[in-house]
């Protein structure tokens, strides 16, 4: 469930940069007339910005296949990805509706995007026509036949595509539709490219992890503590918790890392024990997160994504709070809801 509840978002995932001195420039043209445009990383960092005149817009940024994917975000319209593999990229969003040329890796990207989506939509609108007649049975199957399908094509996009950003893209997709046997045999073909990327190593490893490990920032933030432990050994023992499923992946969760934070400075004296539960992320990738966020609360690294799936965590960042018997008091809190709730607990 919780795999393929990531398949949309899986399409605007970026991997790591590389090096390079050499410039991207991206023209392009927006309908309906908006004021600016902006470009982003695979962690929603702004890397340019511009004003739209007369809707065109020029957008810079480093040129390199193997930088993986950037997006252009556009006020009210849907994200635009694209590869910066050449020295000039057009871009025309007409309608909410995006056409990339000049970029032989982005024109790829948008092929392997419009395949699967024409796929999903064909398949869901079959499928819920069964659900909605009482077939479940036959719904059932087609979506199964529809991930299948998925599957086989991204494999084979994969194999084509062992050192670039689209076979990352192909991977995002496997770890929803490839068996776990498949998707390990097949990152583990995979070049720097693939295994660079947080999102697809980060599943990787919790599929051949064989226990759950916490790990804690020293309060110097230079180090990590690590040791064996269980999402038991914090809920139910008596204190409030505060869990938040995230990566390091994920820009929705960076920008809420900040609220959890305040969380655990404001009420960790009180009694409030905060965890954070990576979900589907590199170890090395979220050590990184958490110096760079200044996350010192522990993290709890969970093989397979289990706690994830046991709690229907669907998509992320996703927060819950349990009592002190281990029982769910709230989830889904986001931003200023997080010390809504808790402010009530600790006000005594």
């Amino acid at each position: 469930m919780l795999r393929k509840s990531l398949l949309a978002a899986s399409f605007l995932i970026g991997v790591v940069a590389c090096s390079s001195n050499r410039t991207c420039t991206i023209t392009g043209s927006v309908s309906p007339q908006v004021d600016s445009v902006y470009l982003v990383d695979k962690a929603g960092k702004r890397m340019d910005a511009t004003a739209v005149h007369e809707g065109a817009f020029t957008l810079t940024c480093e040129r390199n296949s193997l930088s993986g994917i950037s997006v252009i975000t556009v006020p009210k319209g849907e994200p635009v990805a694209l590869i910066p593999d050449s020295k000039e990229i057009t871009v025309k969003i007409e309608d909410g509706i995006a056409t990339v040329s000049g970029s032989p890796l982005s024109e790829e990207l948008q092929e392997l995007q419009q395949w699967i989506m024409n796929h999903f939509m064909s398949y869901n609108d079959k499928a819920t026509a069964l659900a909605e007649s009482g077939d479940e049975a036959g719904s059932k199957a087609l979506f199964e036949e529809m991930h299948k399908a998925i599957a086989d094509h991204c494999k084979e996009v994969y194999l084509n595509h062992l050192q670039d950003p689209i076979g990352v893209q192909a991977m995002h997709i496997l770890a929803s539709d490839a068996t776990d046997e498949e998707f390990i045999s097949l990152y583990e073909q995979g070049g720097e490219c693939i295994h660079a990327d947080a999102k697809v190593a980060g599943h990787y490893e919790s599929l051949t992890a064989t226990k759950r490990t916490v790990i804690q920032l020293n309060p110097s933030g230079d180090d990590f503590i690590e040791s064996n432990g269980n999402l038991s050994d914090f809920i139910g023992q008596g204190a409030y918790v505060l869990v938040d499923f995230w990566a390091s992946w994920c820009g929705p969760c960076r920008d809420e890392t900040p609220f959890v934070i305040k969380a655990y400075n404001d009420y960790k004296d009180k009694g409030l024990i905060v965890l954070g539960i990576p979900v589907q992320d590199k170890q090395d990738a979220t050590k990184e997160a958490m110096k760079q966020l200044g996350i010192h609360y522990p993290q709890l690294l969970d093989p397979g994504d289990t706690l994830a799936e046991e709690y229907g965590v669907n998509g992320i960042p996703h927060l819950f709070l349990f009592g002190p018997d281990g029982k769910v008091l709230q989830d889904g809190m986001r931003g200023e809801g997080i010390d809504a709730a808790l402010k009530p607990l600790f006000q005594k």
